[in-house]
């Protein structure tokens, strides 16, 4: 297989001045720390974000007191075939919209549902998975779950169910992905976290590959 017949689609959020946080949580910022134009030998650069900040993955540690870093999440979750689901216009996901599919070759299942779509602004609803569903999942071998929206969970949420339920079902998340211009189909993901030693989640850049 050559790079010729390969297309890598971006399905991060980019991170720039603006970008909608969680309603209390840390805005991100970037600042030059060193500047050529100022007399520097190199430009050098910060940044300051929350670990959930654009496209993310939540680590148990998240929502369970003693649940896993996400340095202690394995890797091979976020690496492989993936499959993305056009869930557009439904409010609730349910285990009908999934029928009919079978996800046995395609254990990492990403949910388009266009629900959030200007990311300078933090969306006011988010679609969210039915109590069944993540058992449902897990019976289809699925082992990771991504969402082009903040949560997995509606937002006003201090239980967080569906959170809870995924991960009792051993089902890794990730959250805030850009899924707009993506066909509904099967794709390699690369989706890998920082390394945050301790961390209840990581940003990272999430990448669908095409063949």
């Amino acid at each position: 297989m050559t790079d010729a017949a390969m297309r890598i689609h971006d399905i991060s959020i980019p991170l720039e001045a603006g970008v909608a946080v969680w309603p209390g949580d840390a805005a991100y910022a970037h600042e030059w720390t060193w500047k050529r134009s100022a007399g520097a030998t190199v430009n050098v650069s910060q940044v300051r974000l929350s670990v959930h900040t654009g496209t993310h993955a939540d680590a148990p540690l998240h929502f369970l007191d003693g649940g896993n870093a996400i340095d202690e999440e394995p890797l091979e979750r976020y690496v492989g075939p993936a499959r993305v689901l056009d869930l557009r216009g439904k409010p609730v996901i349910c285990r009908e919209d999934l029928g009919g599919i079978d996800l046995a070759a395609t254990p990492r299942v990403l949910f388009r549902t266009d629900a959030w779509v200007d990311h300078q602004r933090f969306p006011e609803s988010v679609p969210v998975m039915k109590s069944d569903v993540p058992e449902f999942l897990a019976k289809q071998g699925v082992f990771l779950v991504g969402l082009d929206v903040p949560s997995v969970d509606v937002l006003d949420s201090k239980e967080l169910p569906v959170h809870h339920a995924l991960a009792a079902h051993g089902i890794s998340i990730l959250e805030s992905l850009a899924l707009r211009a993506i066909p509904p189909g099967v794709y390699q993901l690369i989706a890998l976290p920082l390394r945050l030693r301790g961390a209840d989640g990581a940003p990272l850049r999430a990448i669908l590959v095409e063949f």
